[in-house]
């Protein structure tokens, strides 16, 4: 059975993979974009099942992007969820008046959004909380179930009907405001407008499947309405619908009976899951790396590649190697150019704090006349190169690469007397790292 897909719209990349994990364990298939447009532009291609959006974002706000879509007849029936840390009976009346069903906080509890999920139809279970625990918000006119892969056409049904009774096409762009007018009055005739539809679907050969009945209540509710006072057009334009009905729904069998559609729908639900099994390693070595780099920079007189610095390197290897990681570990060496005091044959030192930086006698590396400066090893090192299988059984490959003075991470200030050989040398310091560098082999 292919899944209910849901589309969370937020600027926080946090709130929008840990609404999308509470989701996934759902069994829903999830989406997630990081701004209102590009929700606009993902809606011309997709129809999701549901829309959780943030309400603060930079551009187009929530409550401008709930307005687009409303206002679009072909998205207007997508189920819109505030997700924001708002509230405020304010709020929740512009949400309401704008086409939102509910408002759900941003620390929203596993059981809640279960809640919601339930009152949209989105899950099957039926465990239920006490109403005074929910801390989301649901409008009056909220629908509790999800429009299903065919709701499009039959909307089409529902307005046809609607058309047809009015006898006007400007009467059905006032249902909105009738089923605020009317809602109590629907309730009190639910089981009228039951009894109504079985009588109907006595004359008729092939009965209505027990799925479709609430689906077409919900769907043709405020049509109804407006047939029951006309008891001649109401029997027309039932049978019409249902007669149309019936079809997209042996349609809709015969389509999952499609050995062919069923393979496509699988294959692109397991290209999905690889792709966001690829996002979250990515995302879990992109953190390690950023993790070791806080550590990059080293003293002017140390080897690039000491002791201190082995150890640093067998302790991540050994972690990515319990990880799984197959791919290369980039070691990159970055020298600091400083302000110096000396000459080639005494050799060069740091110059005085407050010495300007335009008096120092050679701006660069203090060793800079040894020969591979940037790649220096110690001897404990090089065996490690060498001889450690943590690096030569094929998986984890180690690579060392010198970009001397060519990649400052931090600028330096210009070079005039109001600058100090302090503040230089303090940035110069910072750019004399080691940048470590994750390249796995499957990107």
């Amino acid at each position: 059975m292919e899944k209910r897909l849901a589309l969370v719209v937020d600027d926080s990349r946090t709130a929008r993979e840990t609404l999308k994990r509470m989701l996934d364990k759902h069994n829903l298939a999830v989406d997630t974009l990081e701004s209102a447009q590009q929700a606009l532009d993902y809606l011309k291609d997709h129809t999701p099942d549901v829309i959780f959006m943030d309400h603060m974002m930079p551009g187009m706000d929530g409550f401008q992007a709930v307005e687009a879509i409303k206002g679009n007849p072909d998205t207007a029936t997508i189920p819109i969820m505030m997700y924001t840390s708002k509230e405020g009976d304010l709020y929740v009346s512009q949400a309401r008046a704008l086409g939102a069903i509910g408002i759900l906080p941003k620390q929203v509890e596993p059981a809640e959004l279960f809640e919601v999920l339930n009152k949209l139809g989105l899950v099957s279970e039926r465990r239920r909380r006490t109403a005074e625990d929910n801390r989301f918000v649901m409008m009056d006119n909220a629908p509790e179930l999800a429009l299903s892969a065919a709701r499009e056409e039959i909307h089409e049904i529902a307005e046809q009907a609607a058309q047809s009774v009015s006898g006007a096409p400007g009467k059905h762009g006032h249902l909105g405001e009738l089923l605020e007018d009317y809602h109590h009055e629907m309730v009190e005739k639910m089981q009228e407008l039951k009894h109504a539809i079985e009588i109907q679907a006595v004359h008729k050969s092939n009965r209505l499947s027990l799925l479709l009945v609430p689906l077409v209540m919900l769907l043709m509710l405020v049509p109804l309405l407006w047939i029951y006072t006309d008891s001649n057009a109401t029997r027309a334009e039932l049978n019409s619908a249902n007669h149309r009905i019936n079809e997209l729904e042996a349609a809709q069998q015969h389509l999952a009976s499609n050995e062919q559609n069923e393979s496509a729908s699988l294959r692109q639900q397991l290209s999905q899951r690889d792709d966001r099994a690829r996002r979250q390693e990515r995302m879990i070595y992109d953190s390690i790396t950023w993790a070791i780099n806080q550590g990059g920079p080293y003293d002017v007189h140390e080897e690039a590649f000491s002791d201190r610095r082995l150890a640093i390197v067998q302790e991540l290897v050994s972690r990515l190697k319990s990880l799984g990681f197959h791919g290369t570990v980039q070691l990159e060496s970055h020298l600091g150019e400083f302000c110096l005091s000396g000459n080639e044959v005494d050799g060069y030192a740091e110059a005085a704090a407050d010495l300007p930086v335009t008096a120092c006698d050679l701006v660069g590396h203090p060793l800079q006349q040894q020969p591979a400066l940037g790649e220096r090893q110690s001897i404990a090192f090089a065996n490690f190169l060498a001889t450690s299988p943590l690096i030569n059984s094929g998986d984890i490959r180690l690579d060392i690469e010198s970009f001397l003075f060519s990649r400052p991470r931090i600028p330096y200030p210009p070079q005039s007397d109001t600058v100090t050989a302090f503040e230089w040398n303090r940035v110069a310091a910072a750019n004399n790292r080691i940048d470590v560098r994750l390249i796995p082999d499957r990107e």
